[in-house]
């Protein structure tokens, strides 16, 4: 009996998070409570009740089973590399990695609250290069300023929260915050809210879940986005306040840069029916696990979104290391090739260098598409190497016209096609190289590792 408990707790735990509807489906009947009991009594061995509470204050529980913990410990392991890293870098390039982190952060804000504005004006506004800010922007300089006071943070409270939220409304800090004064009917956010005089309880409840030093601390960030969806606490921006809230908890937690590049916006702005759903589940079965293990997923790909970028920015420090060298004469110059498939562009263009090279590309090469044209002026310098997920998310496409357009770019000579393990990444060609093989094999470590998506 307690073997076959076993085996199919793991089965619908380990294997896959499932629920009972989950496990219906699978077996292709209603009545499954006998096996429906044996999965509930294998999770009881991992069952963690946490501080937070429903609106009958009823406590939400992790199940903190092994692989949901494995994967978690190894994400924070991989995060404080990632750290390491960053932290080898010079600092022009460590300010070059935030930037690029802050434009994304402030790109998501800008699509969820329907602005329309282009990268090189929130380039500018991130620099703090604009001597007028259009009041359409005025929300995202609001956001800036939050993602600012947030990451000045060196401890976490309730005054905290309320103060990042503060920013985002343009309040001064000594104002009231601005809590939620009325009940939510929302047609899109299905949760049962609390009644308005729990509302600050619930979010004391919240920084309490958050000092659980038993649960990895990656999965108490991820259950920010929830907690705020399910509370709203305040009046305005509430998932703004959530993904600033995730990255300046991991921040304190001694994740610094990284806690702040980890993408928490796609998951506090995601309006999908499918999200909601799965919301719905964590709070009717009081287990906030059915939620956590997807989160948990999309940050792991998103750190590989990272490693990359901290990969290209080792590689941009090297060359350049190299550069300021050639002064000694007992140090042997690299000959770097002078000719290329289009003209070299220098590493460190601005944005309007690029966007001007794009259009003359374009002059040249007629037949390239506009977002080819400029993934390429600005990702051509020759030794580096770049990915499909790297046009889809600079160029902000879907992953088929990302991979399509590398391919196409390959084919027409703009890039060599490499291929490493398992994994394809493009180089860009110089024109005195020959082609005669669009793939090349490398094996396990050769210049990428082998994580990278196709």
């Amino acid at each position: 009996m307690a073997s076959k408990l076993v085996e199919i707790g793991r089965r619908f735990t380990d294997d896959a998070y499932a629920s009972k509807e989950d496990v219906r489906a699978i077996y292709n009947q209603n009545n499954v409570e006998e096996i429906w009991k044996q999965v509930l009594a294998y999770r009881s061995f991992y069952d963690m009740e946490t501080p937070l509470r429903d609106d009958q204050s009823f406590p939400y529980k992790i199940c903190l089973y092994r692989k949901l913990v494995s994967t978690s410990y190894n994400l924070q392991t991989q995060m404080s590399n990632d750290l390491l890293k960053f932290s080898l870098l010079p600092k022009s390039l460590q300010d070059e990695f935030s930037l690029t982190k802050l434009l994304e952060a402030l790109s998501h804000t800008a699509k969820a609250t329907n602005i329309s504005v282009s990268d090189n004006t929130l380039r500018k506004l991130a620099l703090n290069e604009l001597e007028n800010i259009p009041s359409n922007l005025f929300v995202l300089q609001a956001y800036l300023d939050a993602y600012k006071y947030a990451s000045s943070l060196d401890k976490f409270s309730l005054e905290e929260i309320e103060n990042i939220n503060k920013h985002l409304v343009g309040d001064e800090l000594d104002a009231q915050a601005k809590y939620r004064s009325q009940s939510v009917s929302d047609v899109i956010n299905p949760l049962n809210k609390p009644e308005l005089g729990k509302i600050k309880e619930m979010l004391s409840l919240l920084v309490d879940f958050l000092n659980e030093e038993e649960i990895p601390a990656i999965l108490r960030a991820l259950t920010i986005p929830f907690a705020f969806c399910y509370v709203s606490p305040f009046e305005y921006f509430n998932e703004e306040t959530a993904s600033l809230l995730a990255k300046a908890f991991l921040s304190v937690k001694g994740f610094n840069a990284i806690g702040y590049a980890i993408n928490f916006q796609s998951i506090c702005y995601a309006t999908s029916s499918s999200f909601f759903v799965r919301l719905k589940l964590v709070q009717n079965t009081l287990d906030l696990t059915y939620a956590l293990d997807r989160f948990v997923a999309f940050v792991l790909n998103d750190e590989e979104t990272i490693q990359h970028l901290l990969k290209e920015l080792s590689i941009k420090s090297q060359y350049s290391n190299e550069d300021n060298s050639n002064t000694s004469n007992d140090i042997k110059i690299v000959q770097r090739p002078t000719s290329y498939a289009l003209p070299a562009f220098p590493k460190k263009d601005d944005f309007e260098t690029i966007e001007a090279r794009a259009r003359q590309l374009l002059e040249v090469h007629p037949k390239l598409k506009k977002k080819q044209a400029h993934f390429f002026a600005g990702h051509c310098t020759i030794g580096l190497h770049y990915t499909i997920e790297q046009f889809r998310d600079s160029e902000h496409t879907v992953y088929e016209t990302a991979r399509t357009s590398m391919e196409d770019l390959a084919n027409r000579g703009f890039y060599k096609k490499l291929l490493i393990g398992k994994k394809f990444v493009y180089t860009p060609v110089p024109l005195d190289e020959e082609n005669s093989s669009s793939e090349e094999s490398f094996t396990g470590d050769d210049l990428l590792d082998s994580s990278l998506d196709l």
